[in-house]
């Protein structure tokens, strides 16, 4: 569904909207565009199948007639060259590794179309798009390696015998709650009360069926911290147990004090998988080493998703 807005609504954000970065510039005769507005986007899923449907979806990767348009940070409001009935496919992009300059279209859901967008010259449409993971089963290229809610009954991750605390299971106001309060209710949480503590824990499931090919594999997660934390992946290999660092987290909220807001990120493993194709098995693991020593560090862990897709 579409919103029209005249042209005299649009004179105030013309010339942002013409500064927006764009991967294609516009071509024919054409001189007054039509104009698309995005304000943000929305993830739909079954829950029991893909997990929470939080997301951070940054970016809109806007194609019309199977042509790119261009990569618009959201919100986004942006010209088209283009007059009457068209279809518009949006895909949603994210940050991989949590780094801005690392922009990409996420490949585990479906692009949004609307084969019926209707340009006009000096009007906006307001596009409101749903995404959809890619469908999963037994005929799909979509898989689903491992998830963890810590709301199921028994937890799928393991201590490391480093460790000098334990998960602690919580539903309290620092927990990640479901907006519409229909599912999780836990988070995983530790506390690194001084500085000589740390924790390590990775997946119980050592995977043995991950993509080594350079197909797509992806780390969903939630998290909040007061402390830097870290994720990296281990590996078998040649006899040898490596635990190799990924990515290393900022923390989200004040040192020493319980943090309120949780961050989303999206962790490509595929590169690693591949540097280490002949490997018996992967594990994934979470760690910090208490780098800070002014008062406790909290961490808070949810909704994990490692999901891969075939080539």
């Amino acid at each position: 569904m579409t919103r029209k807005y005249t042209f005299f609504t649009l004179l105030s954000i013309t010339f942002l909207a013409l500064l927006l970065p764009s991967c294609k510039k516009f071509e024919g005769s054409q001189t007054v565009p039509a104009y698309i507005y995005i304000n943000d986007v929305a993830v739909e899923c079954d829950y029991f199948v893909y997990g929470a449907n939080t997301h951070k979806i940054i970016d809109a990767w806007v194609y019309v007639d199977d042509n790119i348009v261009g990569c618009y940070e959201l919100p986004a409001a942006f010209p088209v060259l283009k007059e009457g009935v068209h279809k518009v496919a949006v895909y949603p992009g994210i940050a991989r590794d949590g780094i801005r300059d690392l922009r990409a279209e996420y490949p585990f859901m479906e692009p949004w179309e609307d084969k019926n967008v209707n340009f006009v010259e000096g009007v906006m449409d307001t596009l409101k798009p749903v995404f959809h993971y890619y469908p999963v089963g037994v005929d799909e290229n979509m898989h689903i390696a491992w998830m963890e809610d810590f709301d199921q009954g028994g937890i799928t991750v393991t201590m490391d015998t480093i460790s000098s605390v334990d998960i602690t299971l919580v539903s309290d106001q620092y927990a990640w709650h479901d907006p519409e309060g229909i599912y999780s209710t836990k988070s995983a949480k530790l506390v690194l009360d001084n500085a000589y503590k740390k924790y390590r824990f990775a997946t119980t499931e050592k995977f043995q069926n991950l993509p080594t090919g350079g197909s797509a594999c992806m780390l969903e997660m939630d998290y909040k911290c007061s402390d830097t934390c870290q994720v990296g992946i281990r590996y078998l290999k040649d006899y040898t147990l490596t635990n190799e660092s990924i990515v290393r987290l900022r923390p989200t909220g004040a040192s020493g004090q319980e943090p309120v807001e949780w961050n989303k990120i999206y962790i490509n493993i595929g590169p690693y998988l591949v540097d280490n194709e002949t490997a018996d098995y992967f594990q994934i693991y979470f760690a910090s080493w208490g780098d800070r020593n002014d008062g406790p560090q909290y961490f808070y862990y949810d909704n994990f998703k490692l999901i891969y897709r075939d080539r």
